[in-house]
């Protein structure tokens, strides 16, 4: 009867220790086969977003390519259009007319005019450098008034000498909003940069 108890009872120990093997057998089976899930959907995606960074990189590049490219072709016609035209040239001289009579609304017999003295109104930009500044800008070669791009017609070319009616004032404050967007830009593509860093 002990060697009975004894059978049965090493027979319980075996079946429990059997059950725990294979559980924990199949737990670790079940783990595993989850994991590797886990990692091939990680390949997955780290291969997708290396592709993705791949992509956009080639784009970029040939993107920046392309926009040599157009400066460069820019230059050579800008240089071209300098040697035919002025950057500036001289502004409208105003006559001021200086009148001794107590306003314009009492003309009379008695109203007295000095004699007129001119005014220059200082240097303006031609049409030629108003179509530079807003190439280089824009990287692409425009109108700027009757000076036509690259191949237009003869008289838009000589057009291209005359006075736009833009001061150096202008053109410093055009440059001045041109200068605090760019550094604004720099700013928010600096942070951009961190944050993206710092993932």
């Amino acid at each position: 009867m002990a060697s009975r108890l004894l059978i049965a009872l090493l027979t319980g120990l075996g079946l429990v220790s059997g059950g725990y093997w294979w559980g924990h057998t199949a737990t670790n089976n079940a783990r595993d086969a989850q994991q590797a899930k886990a990692d091939q959907k990680a390949r997955t995606a780290l291969d997708n977003e290396t592709a993705r960074a791949d992509q956009a990189a080639a784009s970029y590049l040939q993107e920046h390519l392309d926009q040599e490219d157009r400066y460069a072709a820019l230059n050579a016609t800008y240089q071209d259009l300098r040697r035919r035209a002025p950057l500036v040239v001289p502004g409208p001289v105003v006559d001021v007319t200086r009148s001794d009579a107590p306003g314009p609304e009492a003309p009379g017999p008695d109203q007295r005019h000095a004699a007129a003295a001119p005014v220059d109104g200082g240097p303006v930009l031609t049409l030629a450098a108003v179509r530079m500044w807003n190439g280089a800008l824009t990287g692409t070669d425009q109108a700027a008034g009757a000076c036509g791009p690259a191949g237009a017609s003869e008289g838009a070319d000589a057009a291209c000498a005359q006075g736009s009616g833009l001061t150096l004032d202008d053109a410093w404050a055009n440059h001045t909003a041109n200068a605090q967007a760019c550094a604004a830009d720099r700013q928010r593509y600096q942070h951009l940069i961190d944050f993206l860093n710092g993932k």
